[in-house]
This record gives C-alpha cells, structure tokens and sequence, in this order.
C-alpha cells in the first residue's frame, strides 16, 4: 500500500531539484501572437539526424491532440454489484494541448482531456398488462405497440462503472539546455483544476395489491397486481478539484522518431458535492385493456457536501515519427492516478476512494 505514494514522492523531489534553477529564469506572460513570424511552410521536408540535441528543439506555438483508449476501475463495494473485475475500457477520451516556446527557451502551454465510462448492467422487465386498448383500431386486430407512445416494457439498469472525466491545466514551462546525448528535459510548474462526476443508477420494479379503499399497498406484493411501481435511485457524485502541479518532460530525437516521457504530480483541494434523486412512479392498470386508471409520481432530492484531499500524478510515454518537417504521427501510454479522496458511489461513506486510468493513446502533434 505504500509503494505508490513514495514512488511520487520520489518523483517530486526529482522534479523540484530540475527546477530550482528554473525559478530563476525571466518569468514571460502570454506572448504576441505575431511573436513568432512562422512561414507556414508544415508539410516541407522532415530535418532529419541522429542526435537531437537544441538544433531539433522546435520554437515557435505547437499542438497536440490524442485520442486515449483508456481503463478505467471500478467503484469499490456495491456501486459496483461487488464486481470481482478491476476496470472497464473506453474508447472515448481525447487530450489536446496548446503551447508555445520562445528563442529563450521558455513558455506556456495549456491541456484539455475529457473522458467518459458508462458500464450498465441492464435486465428487461415486461409491464404489467402490455395489452392496450388505446392501440386497438375499431375493434380489429391491434397495430404494433408505439414504444415512444405508451411503452408496455422497461429496461432495469444497474450502474458498474458510470463516470465523467474533465481536466484544464495551464503550466509555466522552461527547456534545459541538452544533455551530452542530446536528450533536453522540460520543467513545468502550473494550475490544474479537474472534476469527476461519478453517477450511481439502480432501478426496480414490483407488482402488489390496493387497499381496501382502492390504494396502492406496496407491503402487500402481487405478481397480478392491480399495481405496479418503478422506481429509481439516482446519485451524482461530482468531485470539483483545483490545484498546483509540478512535472516534466524529457525528450530525443533519433532520426524521424522524436521520444518522450512527460511526468506530473499534482496536490489538490477535492469539493464534493452528492446529489441524491429517488423517483417513484406507481401505475393501476385496469383489466385485460391495460388502460391506465390511476398514476401516481414522487421525487425527492437531497444534496450532501464534504471535502477531501486529492494526491496523484500522470505519466505519458509516446513516440512521434515526423511526417514532414511541422506534423507528426504518435502513439504512447498514459497513466493518470488519483491516490485517495474520489467519491463515488450514493453515499459519503464512499468518498474517499483511489481511480487509476490507464491505457494507449494515439494522434498528431504540430511543431513539436
């Protein structure tokens, strides 16, 4: 249990000697957009070699943008049904990143990611009567069953891994000069907000007998009925961070393969906010008609709030093959790991949680 909180605070201690020198440095705001007079010239030959070094370490604005195939865990417990599996894959993360890097070597950049998991498990459930008057034309043979009309049959879900994704950083970035292999090493220092919004779903359903003054019992089951209530528990858990982060990129270029390895650490104040929905909804059905006689809606809404401390970091490995001399095709993996203090689930006692996101990535980068 304590090997990853040394690995990062080996990773910090790391990261804070490469950039005690970097503190030291001009700091520059935002720059003119017409600082760097480029020649548009994207698709021209790629400038080969085989050492990298500062004569391959581009100037100038760049971006980045990455589709991730990504594995994400699990809720711990019965949000996720107890489920012995570790994570569920998606296809649907993306990471774009804006930047620029001065003849002084120095700049900003700013990096979008976003990411969503929606793993159900759903069970079909016929209504009570799915015969229908209303569908029955001057007593012929009834037409085919308008499911967006009046739907005679439900889907009952059961959330295992229900999640959505946003981090925006702004990072202060410095290039070190090269080692004797070529290799350069980038320091950063930002801001880093993130959200993660965990939703919990468990759906029933259940038939039962009316009082004796024609009220729907639900203490007296009845597969016949004439009652029948579906009902819905729905929980969104959303985790609101905000923080400082420290890391660094290293990278070498070897012919038309540009590697990389970036490192981040990030400490983050965590507000969360649970938001509890509980929707009732109690039909009577009358005879074989299936005509709806009675019906009958609640909702109740709660909110509860906490905080907690959020401790991780993200690591990227990728390598680039330019293409020309500005555009280049890369592939790498990415690891994004929250320590503690996630909440999911559909009550507090959850919020304090681990999620680890791993996986590979694939893109294009510009001027990189």
């Amino acid at each position: 249990m304590m090997i990853r909180p040394i690995a990062w605070l080996t990773a910090i201690l790391l990261v804070l000697g490469t950039t005690a020198a970097a503190r030291a440095q001009r700091f520059q705001p935002f720059i003119d957009p017409g600082y760097f007079s480029p020649d548009f010239q994207y698709f021209a030959p790629a400038e080969v070699g085989d050492f990298g070094g500062a004569d391959f370490a581009n100037r100038g604005i760049y971006f980045d943008f990455d589709f991730m195939y990504l594995n994400v865990t699990r809720p711990d417990g019965e949000p996720s049904l107890f489920s012995p599996f570790e994570g569920d894959f998606t296809w649907t993360g993306t990471r774009y990143e804006l930047g620029y890097m001065t003849d002084d070597d120095t700049g900003w950049q700013a990096v979008l990611m976003h990411m969503k998991i929606d793993v159900l498990q759903e069970v079909f459930q016929e209504r009570l009567d799915r015969i229908n008057n209303n569908d029955d034309q001057a007593g012929g043979a009834p037409d085919p069953i308008l499911q967006d009309r009046n739907p005679r049959s439900l889907m009952l879900r059961n959330s295992l891994n229900n999640a959505r994704f946003s981090s925006v950083e702004l990072n202060k970035v410095w290039r070190r000069k090269p080692f004797h292999n070529g290799g350069i090493l980038e320091p950063l220092i930002g801001f880093r907000a993130m959200t993660f919004r965990d939703q919990y779903i468990r759906d029933t359903y259940v038939r039962f007998e009316e009082t004796v003054t024609g009220q729907p019992n639900p203490a007296l089951p009845d597969v016949e009925g004439p009652y029948e209530e579906f009902r819905t528990n729905l929980a969104h858990f959303d985790n609101r961070m905000f923080g400082g982060q420290l890391g660094a990129r290293f990278c070498n270029q070897r012919g038309h393969w540009l590697l990389s390895a970036e490192v981040r650490m990030f400490a983050v104040a965590n507000v969360q906010v649970l938001e509890n929905i509980d929707r009732v909804n109690q039909v009577r059905l009358t005879g074989l008609g299936g005509t709806i006689e009675l019906q009958n809606n609640f909702e109740t809404i709660t909110y509860t709030n906490a905080m907690q401390f959020v401790w991780g970091g993200e690591v990227r490995a990728e390598a680039a093959y330019e293409l020309t001399r500005d555009i280049s095709l890369r592939f790498g993996l990415e690891f994004i790991d929250f320590g503690q203090g996630i909440g999911r689930g559909n009550t507090m006692q959850f919020n304090n949680q681990d999620v680890l996101m791993t996986g590979l990535t694939f893109g294009l980068t510009v001027n990189r």
